[in-house]
């Protein structure tokens, strides 16, 4: 595991972070990555060279830019949120993690948590208007399942709704009683 417990996150920590999230993949991606397209120039195939260098894209610029806007998004919010003392970068072999440390409001909290998905939503939008020939916008547009209240971006937003009405209700009460 990985962890690493700042104050400030600047975008070398934050990039060297996302590199790391996932190098056993990177790793063995790039391997055979290689091995075909080197069986495909070996072989005179350039139709296997140009799939697996289209697959390469869709891979770096796809898949793990996708990866890395969502997580950028979170920690832009979270850098900004004035109850927030420190930032946790884990990285463990199937999940990474970003945990705010000090007071996050609910109103933060759930900025920072459709920030991540919110991003990626507005860049699958473009290039999806832009570029729809790339067939990268799937990659970006797939965020919007983040939301879902099974998981952690999802189950954060549902819990400031759910905090954030209780807290409304708990007011009007009181506003009734000094009445």
């Amino acid at each position: 595991m990985w962890t690493l417990r700042t104050a400030r996150v600047t975008a070398v920590v934050a990039c060297r972070w996302l590199l790391l999230a996932a190098w056993p993949l990177h790793v063995l991606f790039a391997s055979l990555l290689a091995i075909t397209v080197v069986l495909g120039l070996v072989t005179e195939q350039s139709t296997i060279v140009v799939a697996s260098l289209t697959l390469a894209a869709h891979y770096a610029v796809g898949l793990n830019g996708s990866f890395a806007l969502h997580e950028l998004g979170h920690l832009v919010v979270l850098a900004r949120a004035r109850g927030v003392t420190a930032i946790t970068l884990e990285r463990s072999l199937w999940r990474t993690s970003i945990s705010p440390h000090g007071r996050l409001g609910d109103r933060d909290a759930a900025l920072a948590a459709l920030a991540g998905p919110g991003a990626c939503v507005g860049v699958g939008v473009f290039l999806w208007l832009s570029a729809p020939s790339l067939q990268l916008h799937g990659w970006y547009l797939a965020h919007v399942v983040f939301l879902i209240p099974s998981f952690a971006d999802g189950r954060t937003l549902w819990s400031a709704a759910h905090r954030g009405a209780a807290d409304a209700a708990r007011r009007r009460r009181e506003r009734r009683g000094n009445r």
